[in-house]
């Protein structure tokens, strides 16, 4: 390892443990205004991510919002995401007290609550940290799959404070087995769905804001394959500091028996998609616009169609 990296892995780990003795005893506002703070010093310190989410904005919505209204939900997209990070911080302190006094659950959740197998389907999108903590603290653990962070102290961190509540994470590689066990077993999983999922890793083009990106098919496969309900939940922040979990409704792996496997894997992973594109629609301060979701171009597709930072698969 060069001295840069090795340097920058030893200042995350010590932003980590600063985080950790200094967020939680703040009070809630005080978290709030940290988060904007912050929000605004990374959107204009870094440019390269502000270029990837104005790119992804002009993809999403073109000339239907102005550049003002772009610029507006790239920020709170900065801001949403800081919450992510200091609340997985701030939320280790009382956790049961604090999750139970600022995360509240729409009727449509009561379906989560139910003793059936599930598949529970989010993406980056409001806080999915603490979502996932305030269900299994209902009751309800879910298995869920985390990429491990590039820094093994910060990821052994992270994953401590995820599980908290019962929560439990396994690996991204070789998750399928475990996620299987799980549904068969009458278990409930949790997947963010929003990230490329390359073609030769198991994933499948599908229509997201009218350009064709990689999902992954493995959530469909699963579905069908152990008859587990789709479940759409989705956790939005509030200008008070709490959030409200809330849940668009589910999706049954039946109404796809009359096709053949691969046949409804395909049309399973395209409306998956579709309501994930009409939840940011609905929200789109919402979720991570700095994330490069039209990275690859798949054959047959102009590269001018694509943002800056595509590339042909």
């Amino acid at each position: 390892m060069n001295p840069i990296k090795r340097a920058r892995k030893y200042v995350e780990i010590l932003l980590v443990f600063l985080g950790m003795a200094v967020i939680p005893p703040l009070p809630r506002k005080a978290v709030m205004a940290l988060a904007r703070t912050l929000a605004r010093l990374a959107y204009f310190f870094d440019p390269h991510l502000r270029k990837v989410g104005y790119a992804n904005l002009q993809i999403a919505f073109g000339d239907s919002i102005s550049n003002s209204r772009k610029r507006e939900i790239l920020l709170e997209s900065y801001i949403a995401f800081a919450l992510v990070v200091l609340d997985m911080f701030w939320f280790s302190r009382k956790t049961a007290e604090r999750i139970s006094a600022h995360v509240s659950f729409d009727r449509g959740f009561d379906r989560l609550f139910q003793n059936k197998r599930q598949v529970c389907i989010t993406g980056h999108f409001g806080n999915w940290e603490i979502m996932g903590q305030a269900v299994a603290l209902r009751g309800t653990p879910l298995v869920s799959v985390a990429a491990p962070l590039a820094n093994p102290v910060v990821d052994v961190l992270f994953n401590r404070l995820r599980t908290t509540t019962r929560q439990q994470v396994l690996s991204k590689h070789g998750a399928v087995r475990g996620l299987l066990k799980t549904l068969n077993q009458e278990g409930k999983i949790a997947i963010l769905l929003d990230q490329n999922t390359r073609p030769d890793e198991g994933g499948v083009f599908v229509d997201f804001f009218g350009l064709p990106v990689p999902v992954s098919s493995a959530v469909a496969a699963l579905s069908l394959r152990t008859k587990a309900e789709i479940f759409f939940g989705f956790c939005l922040p509030q200008p008070d500091g709490s959030y409200r979990a809330h849940s668009p409704g589910c999706l049954s792996p039946e109404t796809y028996d009359s096709l053949d496997t691969r046949q409804a894997i395909d049309r399973l992973t395209r409306e998956i998609a579709r309501i994930l594109e009409n939840e940011i629609k609905a929200n789109p301060g919402a979720w991570l616009w700095m994330y490069k979701r039209w990275k690859y171009i798949p054959s047959g597709r102009s590269p001018s169609e694509y943002p800056f930072y595509a590339k042909p698969i």
